[in-house]
């Protein structure tokens, strides 16, 4: 037929044009390996930047699995050819290239000074770090094991833009607050933490639950997911950013022993200056005196000398005592791993009877059953005991009492009796830490088993069922004493709270791993299924027959106080898939969905997608980017998505029935139950949509390695519990998607890494973080707010619109009056009433009349503080040479406020001893404009909730300090004990602060909930730790 021949003609045609075309070119290959051990670096880019003739267009290729790289159709002539690999030394090599002929040209790199092309965990998976698109930061893990720290959250501090880290309180176990990118909820602002894979309970404010149990000297990595569109892989739970840390596995080869121990002490690093006892005599005499009362003591002067003063802070607190040891064991063969570890961590707290006790063991395994099957299971059991001292009681904690009481009585009268407070209701400190007996155990079971097909090397299915299964019990006694009347209890009681948690998670993946080319495609899709349940129960007793420990039970009470108990379930469904796609290893695409239900929504809202993309541009990859050691990688990346917060409760949605309540029948009081709220089936998920974009480079000859990003972060549907209507019969407020919170800001860091000698090597590293936290709405109603942070005056904290979350309210100070006649003239503004009170005296403060209506009253009332700080920072300075390290770390935070309760009762309250500030009391015109009048009635409710008690929380801490020496092998080898590595070092933590703050501690972190931060009511301060340890290898 024609149309065979035609084709067969032009066949002929086109296969004869294309030999001349290819007989016109000429080719380069070759191989690009690393130079040190030779081995093949596969996706490497190899990309022609110039030459003689125009080729008409500029071309690159990628390495295969074996190294290997192509490019054709080259004009003949002279080019320069760049190789370059992210986390090695770029390479280029002018080229001759001949018509017809291939060139071979092989290119061998050698590792760079910054090591970028680290494995990444992102959430079901990994990625190379050149890969990244979403804003993801990693936490320096290395030496994790000679930082005497309590666990994973205190590794973070300080070390990762974006992310704030502070510890609750110094007490040994104490809970912290992580905050990433601000806060952006009023209710549960925790992160997700993920350990292997496996998604944690959450941590509560005394340190139960989250990544406690995690033994940081099992850490592999810790990954932080900061913006959306890298969480997003993780849907509902993820709103707040997520924390996964991945554990140490066993590698293949001979058996390795790693076995590392510390000791140390601990000790306060500051305390309040307070007034000894004659001037406490003749201070409070003073305040009786301004109050129209008789003096307290009869002469001051008797208590001058050695005996008339007791410190109390020296005798509550102590030096404590911090050990830690931690034993090894992997190996395995090409078939099976393994990594066996335990470890035991004690710390002695500086205060008495408080402590904390920790055992953990923790296996991982591995067996690759045959090419297609592996399986494998991460466990780790944790038994935690931890005493504890009264701190969150307002009136009864125990650092309020050591400083309220009397400073002339002594701790023990001559017989070596507690002493009571003869002129004073404050407790005697070491009679009520004598007196406190309370115990919390906690133990834990957290891990996985999984099983992973792999039907082709580029298709995997996996399956692994997680579960983190925590019990946990308090005991406290209280027994009978008799210090005085205000200082009693008659009748030994025993209480016991039980509580048991459960989480049951069963993810099912499949992964797909391709490159077609220059073209990498990286798929994953999955379900998940997570059950959660919680159950508590609590009782305490009365009338136990004696103080005695075997007595301390339950059991041995015949009165029963209270029994009660509650129970709490839960259930999450989830779908989700990301497909990651990188072309020429220069443009890269990451797309996340989820599709997530969850039993805690009302039926109208239980499920919601959550989407996200990202794109990043590998710039110094292209052809036209000069080849230089200057600048030899740079990255754009710019991401969106969305997540949602499924942590609001369990039942926000449904009418719940409040019991304990009382009705009037026939005229008496009856129990029984009322609806404690309404139903609301339109609840849903409090949804945060974040989008950021930044800049990631490598700077002269892969030495220093930069990352600026900026982010902007807003929460809409918060969840908020508006009030009841006032005839609807509910006893509490029902919730409500009626509010939005904005957070944005700028991350920046940085680390350099030179080796200016032979054998000396510097590291220089800091972060930076700028925060501006804004509520942009609540409800509807224009005058909703949120009180919180409640004390002796009130609340503290107020979250409205237009401010911070939990800013700090109240009212403004403006001097002092001076005379009676700035009184008189203050009191003449308004012919209803005084200005402030009919009390009011030369001394006393005076507050500004914001509304203008000449008298203060709670209308002018304003927010006065902000706990968010400005911006947040830390910055390492490591020097090695020769086997001897020196390792530095600061850590601070800039332009955050502190609201100073305690000070209520050292300043306002001259019936209890007095902090030495008020010796710049007001005591005539012009002696003070700050610091009022001691008064012992304070009719002018100088005391009451100002800006008096707000001060600059700002701060910079030696975080730590190490100085270590690593024997050389030549000498372990001669030793002959089998020894491969030997470490010494000595360390300090906290080893010094620089604040203007007057407390304990500048850091506070967050008491009962989320809007309670910053409130000072006499923190337990961080101690400082001197430790010696020793690192061994066998």
């Amino acid at each position: 037929m024609l149309w065979k021949k035609a084709l067969s003609m032009l066949v002929v045609l086109c296969v004869g044009g294309a030999g001349s075309a290819l007989g016109q070119t000429g080719t380069v290959a070759g191989t690009v390996t690393e130079a040190a051990s030779e081995a093949p670096l596969p996706g490497a880019n190899v990309v022609v930047l110039s030459g003689e003739q125009d080729a008409g267009t500029q071309q690159g290729a990628s390495t295969d699995a074996d190294g290997t790289y192509r490019l054709t159709g080259l004009a003949p002539g002279t080019y320069d050819v760049r190789a370059s690999f992210i986390g090695y030394q770029s390479q280029t090599k002018a080229v001759e290239v001949a018509a017809g002929e291939t060139t071979e040209v092989h290119f061998a790199l050698a590792t760079g000074d910054v090591a970028l092309e680290e494995m990444v965990v992102v959430g079901y998976g990994t990625q190379e770090r050149s890969d990244l698109t979403g804003s993801i930061s990693s936490v320096p893990t290395e030496d994790l094991e000679e930082a005497p720290i309590e666990g994973a959250q205190e590794a973070i501090q300080g070390r990762v833009a974006g992310v704030s880290v502070t510890q609750n309180t110094g007490s040994p176990g104490s809970g912290f607050s992580i905050r990433i990118r601000g806060t952006g909820t009023t209710g549960n602002s925790n992160p997700l933490y993920v350990v292997d894979g496996v998604p944690v309970s959450d941590p509560t404010a005394t340190g139960a639950g989250g990544i406690s149990f995690v033994n940081p000297s099992n850490i592999e990595s810790i990954d932080i997911l900061k913006g959306a569109s890298a969480a997003a892989i993780y849907g509902a739970q993820a709103a707040n950013g997520a924390v996964i840390i991945t554990t140490k596995g066993g590698q293949s080869g001979e058996r390795r022993i790693s076995f590392n121990a510390y000791t140390g002490l601990q000790e306060t690093p500051r305390t309040i200056d307070m007034l000894e006892g004659p001037e406490y005599a003749a201070l409070r005499n003073e305040a009786n005196i301004n109050a129209g009362q008789a003096p307290t003591f009869t002469s001051p002067s008797t208590f001058l000398g050695p005996n008339g003063t007791t410190d109390y802070q020296d005798r509550v607190f102590e030096q404590g005592t911090t050990q830690n040891y931690n034993l090894a064991v992997s190996g395995g063969t090409d078939d099976l791993t393994y990594r066996i570890s335990g470890g035991y961590f004690e710390e002695g707290g500086i205060i008495d009877k408080s402590n904390l006790e920790r055992l953990n063991v923790r296996v991982n395994t591995e067996f690759e059953v045959n090419d297609l099957l592996t399986v494998g299971e991460k466990v780790t059991f944790e038994r935690t005991t931890r005493n504890t001292i009264s701190e969150s009681d307002n009136v009864r904690n125990l650092l309020i009492q050591t400083l309220q009481v009397d400073p002339t009585v002594p701790v023990r009268d001559s017989a070596g009796n507690f002493t009571a407070q003869p002129r004073t209701n404050a407790n005697n400190p070491l009679a009520a830490l004598d007196f406190r007996n309370n115990e919390y155990n906690e133990n834990r079971l957290v891990g996985n088993v999984f099983a992973e097909l792999s039907f082709l090397e580029s298709l995997r299915v996996r399956s692994q069922f997680g579960f983190d299964l925590r019990n946990g019990n308090t005991y406290a006694f209280t027994p009978e004493y008799d210090i005085s009347p205000s200082f009693r209890n008659v009748s030994p009681s025993a209480t016991q709270y039980s509580d048991f948690q459960s989480s049951l998670v069963w993810d099912n993946t499949v992964t797909f791993d391709k490159t077609f080319g220059v073209h990498d495609v990286e798929a994953v899709g999955g379900t998940t299924i997570e059950t959660n349940d919680y159950r508590f129960i609590n009782a305490t007793t009365q009338g136990q027959p004696g103080n005695a420990s075997s007595l301390r039970y339950l059991g041995a009470g015949p009165e029963v106080v209270n029994v009660g108990g509650s129970l709490a379930e839960s259930n999450l469904l989830s779908f989700f898939g990301r497909v990651n796609y990188n072309f020429s290893d220069r443009y890269l695409l990451t797309a996340v969905a989820r599709y997530d239900g969850s039993s805690r929504f009302g039926e109208n809202n239980r499920f919601a997608f959550f989407p996200s993309v990202s794109a990043a541009w590998r710039v110094s990859e292209e052809p036209f980017f000069p080849d230089t050691d200057l600048v030899t990688n740079l990255k754009l990346r710019a991401g969106w998505g969305q997540n949602g917060n499924q942590r609001i409760g369990d039942y926000p949605f449904a009418a719940t029935i409040a019991g304990g309540q009382n009705y009037v029948l026939n005229g008496q009081l009856a129990p029984g139950s009322a609806p404690l709220q309404s139903p609301n089936p339109n609840v849903k998920w409090e949804e945060t949509t974040q989008t950021d974009v930044g800049l990631d480079a490598t700077l002269f000859g892969e030495r220093l390695d930069l990352s600026v990003g900026f982010f902007n972060k807003v929460t809409s549907d918060l969840l908020v519990y508006l009030p009841p209507i006032p005839t609807s019969g509910l006893v509490s407020a029902s919730p409500e998607n009626a509010g939005e919170i904005r957070n944005r800001g700028w991350e920046f860091s940085a680390n350099y890494s030179t080796t200016p000698l032979e054998d000396l090597t510097v590291r220089i590293g800091g972060n930076l973080t700028t925060l501006s936290n804004e509520v942009l709405s609540l409800a509807q109603s224009t005058d909703f707010v949120i009180n919180s942070g409640f004390y002796r005056n009130g609340s503290i904290t107020r979250t409205a619109p237009g401010h911070p979350v939990g800013a700090f309210y109240g009212f403004v100070t403006d001097g002092l009056f001076q005379t009676q006649q700035e009184v008189a003239d203050a009191n003449a503004l308004n012919d209803d009433g005084p200005y402030q009170s009919a009390g009011t005296a030369p001394g006393d403060i005076r507050f500004k009349d914001l509304n203008g209506d000449g008298q203060i009253t709670q209308a002018d009332q304003t927010f006065i503080g902000d706990p968010t700080p400005d911006f947040t920072y830390g910055f390492n300075l490591d020097v090695e040479y020769k086997g001897v390290s020196l390792s530095t770390f600061f850590q601070g935070v800039q332009g955050n406020d502190l609201f100073a309760a305690y000070k209520f009762y050292t300043v306002f309250n001259p019936a209890f001893n007095m902090s030495e500030a008020v010796k710049n009391r007001w005591t005539g015109p012009g002696t003070s404009t700050r610091m009022p009048r001691l008064t012992s009635s304070d009719p002018n409710q100088n005391s009451r909730i100002s800006d008096f008690y707000v001060e600059d929380g700002s701060y910079l801490r030696l975080k730590n300090i190490r100085l270590g020496y690593s024997v050389p092998s030549r000498l372990l080898d001669g030793l002959g004990a089998g020894l491969s590595q030997a470490r010494l070092y000595v360390s300090a933590k906290n080893l010094f602060t620089i604040t203007g703050y007057d407390g304990y501690t500048p850091e506070i972190g967050v008491n009962n909930n989320t809007l309670d931060r910053g409130i000072d009511r006499a923190t337990y301060p961080q101690a400082r730790v001197y430790t010696v340890g020793i690192n061994l290898g066998f």
